[in-house]
């Protein structure tokens, strides 16, 4: 996937980020290992927004399989951010998200890193993964259109 590509999605999920002063590496821009956590704090909004308060159970949860990083742009400590996620498809088993960070600039918003993760339903109680619950594709689904 390129960059190119990454903006063509409408994405219905936005979560603003803020950069924190320990976030800096000492080239002065957020350090690599950072963007991950920003993006665990947008999926993990998402996935609170569309699937309900606390989707995730013992029984019922997801494991990241793949996750792929495209680092576009550098981010500072004064970029005003926001990590934008999307579901864009549904295995029996798995599904992808995209992610993007963004950066908001008066000319409007600015790619500058974007993440490819597939995640894996597991039941963790019997160490195997299991299908997608039909109720997760439904409110994914419902939202995502």
């Amino acid at each position: 996937m390129k960059p190119e590509d990454i903006l063509q999605y409408t994405f219905n999920h936005a979560h603003p980020i803020q950069v924190r002063y320990n976030d800096i590496d000492l080239a002065g821009h957020v350090n690599n290992a950072v963007y991950h956590e920003f993006f665990d704090l947008g999926r993990t909004f998402y996935f609170k927004e569309v699937l309900g308060e606390k989707p995730f159970t013992y029984e019922q949860n997801i494991v990241i399989a793949q996750s792929n990083t495209t680092y576009v742009k550098e981010v500072f400590l004064e970029d005003e951010l926001q990590i934008v996620s999307k579901i864009i498809r549904f295995g029996n088993k798995s599904f992808d998200m995209i992610q993007a960070l963004l950066r908001n600039t008066p000319e409007g918003a600015e790619l500058t890193t974007y993440n490819l993760t597939t995640f894996v339903c597991m039941n963790y109680s019997k160490h195997e993964p299991q299908l997608i619950p039909l109720v997760w594709k439904d409110k994914i689904t419902k939202f995502e259109k």
